[in-house]
């Protein structure tokens, strides 16, 4: 019996939420806009202002934020409704890492196929004569940038290494040494993650000042 009541609610769909889930695959769906937005904001006319927030040279910031945002919307969710109803927490915790999955699926999705449109499609004379574009896995898709959507799928392993509300027998399992360890690891790699991707966004705003800058003297 318990076996069967375990496994019921490994499955039981009632847990996935669509609030939850709704919200990741808008946040997912914007942040994909980082890069192949110029067409959707250059359909209504919004072309050059999109183009002057240079969001296209800042991917891997995009994303990282995009997944920060989907594990935190299900993290809150699910948490929250671990605490407050009388479902098993085990259940619950499983369905946050797949409804966040969907999201950064979502996410995932999105980016590629825009990065695609964008600089295989509508754009491919353009992009097409540079090599990490027409070489990639992907045609006008930087093997680069398919490397930081993969990267977003780490918020998996954070959402995971989080803590939750759990039954006594969990909390015991939780308590062991190599699960703590693992999740130290976790939350280490994570700050690495965070400091490299900050460390980018500085050096690529210095250069783009530089190069401002640069122009402006030209310009005088």
């Amino acid at each position: 019996m318990a076996t069967a009541h375990m496994a019921a609610d490994r499955t039981d769909g009632r847990y996935l939420k669509g609030t939850p889930i709704g919200a990741s695959i808008l946040a997912g769906f914007i942040a994909s806009l980082c890069c192949g937005g110029s067409l959707v904001f250059g359909s209504i006319g919004l072309g050059a202002f999109y183009s002057a927030l240079g969001l296209s040279h800042y991917i891997p910031q995009a994303l990282a934020i995009g997944a920060f945002v989907i594990a935190g919307i299900n993290y809150l969710f699910y948490r929250r409704l671990a605490k407050d109803s009388s479902s098993s927490s085990q259940a619950l915790r499983r369905t946050m890492l797949v409804s966040a999955g969907l999201g950064l699926v979502a996410m995932a999705a999105g980016f590629i196929f825009m990065e695609w449109l964008n600089h295989g499609v509508v754009r491919a004379d353009h992009f097409l004569v540079r090599p990490e574009y027409k070489q990639g896995l992907i045609t006008g898709v930087p093997n680069i940038s398919l490397l930081y959507v993969g990267a977003t799928f780490f918020a998996l392993a954070l959402l995971w290494a989080l803590p939750f509300p759990a039954s006594r027998s969990a909390g015991v399992r939780d308590r062991n040494r190599a699960v703590a360890a693992m999740r130290m690891a976790i939350f280490g790699a994570m700050a690495i993650l965070v400091a490299a991707v900050a460390l980018d966004a500085v050096s690529k705003s210095e250069v783009a000042g530089a190069a401002a800058g640069g122009q402006h003297g030209h310009n005088h």
